[in-house]
């Protein structure tokens, strides 16, 4: 099967604006094997992988049961939550924003897919031509720096609470029927958990990344502080002996 050209491949699913008829893509055409087929050929190609891979993931979450994202990974040869989280990314922007944003990798969207401004800092990185680690420190610094301390205290409180009470939420779970589960709870209940963990990784990712910087810094402090310490002379052992012996 010939490879369709990525962005051809994006036209064919935003309704084949602009191609040929013979280069138009028929979601409809799109059976498992073609869909792993168009899969495996992006693990191959240099560029657009990470995006088409995203768009042949959102099309299985659309059209197939659960785990068949998991199924559609292994079929290609890619890590299930690799494959979530490019879905996670293509889901997050229209085509044409992709489009509008040529300069940017996929990286540059990720690093600010959970953003609800990612469409200005995108705006900002490709109008200043940023690297992804640019980009990932000026919109974090930018979101954390646009608030107060005491309203980034209240965000954080806010976020401890919807966690607990998403964990409280979640335990409850045990006094589920399983014959729900896998009745009426198949068709969404496995997708919504992978995009919670998609979202928890982000967010691990995150608070990882703080701790280390904060950890690099804490250093520096204590290099500035100990020669205040060492400048104060100490009367050495021996010759506090030898003085109390007179």
């Amino acid at each position: 099967m010939r490879a369709i050209p990525i962005d051809n491949f994006f036209e064919g699913f935003e309704g084949n604006r602009g191609l040929a008829p013979e280069e138009a893509v028929n979601e409809a055409s799109f059976d498992w094997g073609r869909i792993v087929a168009e899969g495996r050929a992006a693990r191959a190609a240099a560029d657009g992988a990470s995006w088409r891979i995203g768009h042949l993931a959102l099309l299985v979450e659309r059209r197939y049961a659960s785990g068949a994202l998991q199924k559609f990974a292994e079929a290609i040869g890619e890590a299930y939550g690799t494959v979530r989280r490019y879905r996670w990314v293509a889901k997050a922007y229209d085509v044409d924003i992709r489009l509008r944003h040529p300069s940017l990798s996929f990286s540059h969207f990720q690093a600010v897919a959970g953003l609800p401004d990612r469409l200005s800092w995108l705006q900002r990185a490709s109008r200043g031509s940023w690297s992804v680690d640019r980009m990932t420190r000026e919109s974090r610094t930018g979101a954390a720096g646009a608030k107060p301390a005491r309203s980034r205290a209240r965000d954080l409180g806010a976020l401890r609470t919807s966690i607990e009470g998403l964990r409280r939420s979640i335990s409850s779970a045990s006094s589920l029927d399983d014959a729900a589960i896998a009745g009426e709870g198949k068709a969404w209940l496995v997708e919504a958990l992978d995009d919670l963990l998609v979202e928890v990784e982000q967010l691990k990712e995150r608070v990882r990344r703080a701790t280390r910087t904060a950890e690099a810094r804490r250093p520096l402090k204590v290099a500035r502080e100990r020669p205040s310490a060492i400048s104060k002379p100490k009367t050495p052992t021996a010759l506090k002996a030898r003085a109390i012996g007179r």
